[in-house]
């Protein structure tokens, strides 16, 4: 008697080779994640590597570099004398130097439930799509992994750079913002051309492919245009905060 085929259960990966899947082979695992969500792992590794960033900075440059470079950019603060400009330095220096740090173990966490919760309200409501926030929480945590990519190579530069030249807003010359002269230019388009980088188009495209896997009657297109559409947004709304503060 011919024996029955016994169905085998599809390979679950680790978490090592869902984190370089992502790279490589995307979609197998947005795939994997809609079964069984998982988020921990891309989540820690930003968030280490976000505070590695803030306090290598804080050695190898010096939060005082960094505010005497920002008052060079506001005009506001010229009319402040060079004695005034010191104290002033010396006062944020101190402050600086523990919220950005607070911040860099926070942000990733926020950031990403926020987006995650965003994504999700606007793809139920545009398109009816069956998803879960533990499904869009883990789709996103791990789209975002090549800013932790992002982060080891500014990194790197951090420490191939001369401390005065280096730039923690933008480290990189991966940006249309980088070509620029800060000094020379408005800060809204400043910020706005540095927001335009290879980067944030790699995070949108994975976004919308683990999007458009994870939620049932949602296109790759549809995922990618309203993306494309919420980023858009964003950057000009920080342009206009970098411009009027």
């Amino acid at each position: 008697m011919a024996q029955s085929a016994i169905p085998t259960a599809p390979h679950q990966h680790s978490e090592l080779e869902r984190i370089f899947g992502i790279f490589w082979e995307p979609r197998g695992v947005f795939e994997e994640l809609v079964s069984r969500p998982r988020w921990w792992a891309p989540l820690i590794i930003t968030t280490i590597l976000s505070v590695a960033y803030i306090l290598a900075f804080s050695y190898r440059v010096g939060w005082a570099r960094f505010l005497e470079r920002e008052f060079m950019t506001n005009p506001r603060l010229h009319q402040l004398s060079l004695e005034q400009q010191s104290q002033l330095v010396a006062q944020q220096q101190r402050i600086v130097a523990v919220t950005s740090t607070v911040a860099a173990a926070v942000a990733p966490a926020v950031s990403l439930l926020l987006l995650a919760a965003v994504l999700t309200i606007v793809f139920r409501a545009s398109a009816g799509a069956d998803l879960r926030f533990r499904q869009a929480f883990s789709v996103t945590c791990y789209a975002w992994l090549p800013w932790a990519l992002y982060q080891i190579l500014a990194l790197i530069v951090l420490f191939a750079t001369d401390p005065d030249e280096f730039d923690l807003r933008n480290p990189i010359a991966l940006n249309v913002g980088w070509f620029l002269d800060p000094l020379a230019t408005s800060r809204w388009w400043y910020s706005l051309a540095s927001s335009i980088d290879l980067f944030s188009f790699w995070v949108m495209g994975l976004l919308a492919l683990g999007y458009s896997v994870a939620a049932r009657k949602l296109s790759l297109g549809r995922a990618w245009l309203t993306i494309a559409i919420l980023w858009a947004v964003f950057i000009l709304g920080r342009a206009t905060l970098a411009a009027l503060f």
